[in-house]
């Protein structure tokens, strides 16, 4: 327990039921972790500010059930899972969770956050889990944190840790009820326009255009924003359709392939049987006959489909 963090001072009510496992990982510009540990209390004091300065900002997510409460001065501050939490390491603060729990999260140096500095600098409100820029920064983070420090893979090049800095810096903006410039904002276009997907890919109707209209942006903004990420909206549609009506054939032998491709939301038999084809490699009566036996390629073909 006394190697946890050198930075806090760590609490817990039985120590020898205490564990914990964290993954670490230095990039050029920040720092990526991912954890999970049995409940505890983090202090940062006075007197660990003072002898051990960190100015750092830690921005973190949890997915499992239970609570976290960051308290700084005399407000205490509860988060629930799939919420941003701030904390500020170059003042004191206490955070406690009352049950197992898995932050995840990505460390910014203070300065980095150019204006937004301020807003990390004071005790804040929890960000709203409802709103589709917290929503985009929080499965930024979460799946950043896990890609980077747990990951064996290559670090992401410098823009893309700029980048990331720059989303985390519009959720703190949005604490104060700033305007900030979402539309130049490739990363949050990404984000936001995944989470519009996954919540409603189902949804025949739904289209790019769509998307536009909930972001209020123009097409051609979204479009251009996703340029800029390498990848296509309209394929990213496809493929999460494609992923569902893959677990439909797997899941619901009997279920017919029209009816796989209504609840997938292809507007159409035919435009299913050429997005499966063209995703998986091959037709989903195929598909689902080599599942039956067990010896089904899930290999993804072309992610990028048109």
């Amino acid at each position: 327990m006394a190697d946890y963090n050198p930075l806090v001072d760590l609490t817990v009510d039985r120590p020898a039921d205490f564990g914990a496992m964290m993954y670490s990982r230095s990039l050029e510009k920040l720092t990526t972790y991912c954890a999970i540990h049995t409940p505890f209390r983090l202090d940062r004091t006075p007197e660990l500010v003072r002898e051990r300065p960190y100015d750092n900002l830690v921005v973190l997510v949890s997915t499992l059930r239970g609570h976290t409460t960051v308290q700084q001065g005399t407000r205490d501050f509860a988060y629930l899972p799939g919420q941003l939490v701030f904390v500020n390491f170059a003042v004191p603060y206490s955070h406690y969770c009352d049950s197992v729990t898995d932050p995840m999260g990505v460390i910014i140096p203070i300065d980095l956050l150019g204006r937004q500095r301020h807003t990390a600098e004071r005790a804040r409100r929890p960000v709203a889990s409802h709103t589709l820029l917290s929503r985009a920064a929080a499965g930024f983070v979460t799946r950043f944190a896990v890609d980077t420090a747990i990951s064996s893979a290559p670090a992401p090049p410098v823009d893309t840790e700029l980048a990331a800095v720059d989303l985390i810096t519009a959720a703190l903006a949005e604490l104060n009820f700033e305007n900030y410039r979402l539309e130049d904002n490739a990363l949050f276009v990404h984000e936001a326009a995944v989470d519009l997907i996954d919540r409603h890919h189902r949804d025949p109707d739904f289209s790019p255009d769509v998307i536009a209209s909930e972001l209020h942006l123009s097409r051609r903004q979204v479009y251009r924003n996703f340029e800029r990420t390498g990848e296509s909206v309209a394929g990213l549609i496809a493929a999460r359709r494609a992923e569902t009506a893959r677990e439909l054939l797997m899941l619901n032998p009997g279920l017919a392939v029209g009816d796989v491709a209504a609840a997938a939301g292809f507007p159409s038999v035919a435009t299913f049987r050429n997005r499966f084809r063209a995703h998986y490699g091959m037709g989903p009566r195929e598909f689902r006959k080599l599942a039956a036996d067990g010896a089904v390629d899930l290999t993804v073909q072309d992610s990028g489909a048109q």
